[in-house]
């Protein structure tokens, strides 16, 4: 008999289900459910919605769960709701760790996509030292009650290792992927370098930063063009972000599915990742690598477990002065960007999308094994 596996996230599409988001997270769970469907499972997810039945992909469903309340940036009622409708599940699968607390499945894995509690907004979530205490308490019970928490850097680990030494043994490094068959390098020529900045739209992304490094570089150098493609979030923030780009002289602003990207990072020199915070093993900068970018980004969360500085990219503050010195850098030294592209193409060639779906094939069995209740 064909096995189920549920899995809970807090959001695929837009609560309303009428818009979608194409982050990171949400192409991770496209090919991971790809890989399950490949596995023989029949798989089905929840999210928050107002009763809304979508799909992910065609013939998998999406369930929407009028259930939004984050008190302690956890979502009881999200998880109660999810463990009583999905309770023939074989094996339950929360797409965000928090999202296993305070139930979870007996055969159940959590996915760490980095640390996010590194946040600058964090505080005020829980302000007061018992709010952070209920916190930590939540967060610990939630990787406790899964059988394993697939990680996709090492910087979580390292602080749960550090934090609650026991509970490092729960997670499994299974780092980000990237199609080194689609996104590949392509000969670059010409003296006008272009720039990326191949990401959503938001702050702990840097767009603030990556937006005044724009405007000062196409001011001072007549032959850099910046290109900010991803969604914002809304559609009012991105109608904002073309009039904005639209105003000035070699910035553009403007969106893609994925299976476009890769023509997008074949015609980019230099790539911008800028993370402030809430980073793991980011797809972008390894599609930016995979297509032999001169990577540019910041030593937040997993960004460091891809790029080494000065060898497959640079690694810089989180500032608009640091970017604007690095981009400068660059492009005045188109050596050090080719032996920059080069180098990151060969990192990223272990990252490949097999290895990915063999670490978490390995976790599926391991899990879906398990003969105690």
């Amino acid at each position: 008999m064909t096995q189920r596996v549920a899995i809970l996230t807090s959001n695929h599409l837009e609560p309303s289900g009428m818009r979608q988001v194409y982050g990171g997270a949400e192409r991770y769970g496209v090919e991971l459910t790809h890989l399950l469907l490949d596995l023989g499972y029949e798989v089905e997810w929840w999210q928050i919605g107002d009763n809304w039945r979508k799909e992910i992909i065609p013939g998998v469903p999406l369930r929407g769960v009028p259930e939004s309340d984050v008190p302690y940036q956890t979502m009881p009622h999200l998880n109660q709701v999810f463990f009583e409708q999905a309770v023939d599940a074989d094996l339950a699968i929360y797409f965000v760790t928090f999202l296993a607390y305070p139930t979870a499945f007996p055969r159940s894995i959590s996915v760490s996509h980095g640390i996010y509690w590194d946040h600058p907004g964090t505080d005020k979530f829980h302000p007061t030292q018992p709010e952070r205490d209920e916190w930590l308490r939540r967060l610990e019970l939630a990787i406790g009650g899964v059988r394993r928490v697939v990680s996709v850097d090492t910087a979580t680990i390292n602080w749960v290792r550090a934090t609650w030494p026991t509970l490092a043994t729960k997670f499994v490094y299974v780092p980000n992927f990237v199609d080194t068959k689609a996104f590949t390098p392509k000969a670059r020529s010409g003296d006008r370098v272009r720039v990326a900045f191949p990401r959503r739209a938001t702050t702990v992304r840097g767009i603030n930063e990556a937006g005044r490094a724009a405007l000062w570089l196409t001011e001072d150098d007549p032959d850099i063009e910046v290109h900010f493609v991803g969604r914002a979030h809304d559609d009012g923030m991105e109608r904002m972000l073309m009039a904005w780009a639209s105003s000035h002289d070699r910035v553009y602003y403007y969106w893609l599915p994925p299976h476009l990207m890769p023509d997008l990072y074949r015609h980019t020199d230099i790539a911008w990742i800028p993370s402030k915070s809430t980073e793991g093993t980011s797809l972008s900068c390894l599609e930016a690598m995979a297509s032999g970018c001169a990577v540019v980004t910041t030593p937040v969360g997993g960004l460091s477990d891809l790029v080494q500085d000065n060898y497959s990219g640079l690694l810089i503050e989180p500032t608009a002065r640091a970017l604007y010195d690095a981009t400068l850098r660059l492009k005045r030294d188109p050596e050090l960007r080719a032996r920059l592209g080069r180098r990151a193409r060969e990192v990223a060639e272990t990252f490949g999308l097999d290895r990915w779906r063999q670490g978490w094939t390995r976790v599926i069995k391991d899990v879906s094994g398990c003969t105690n209740p």
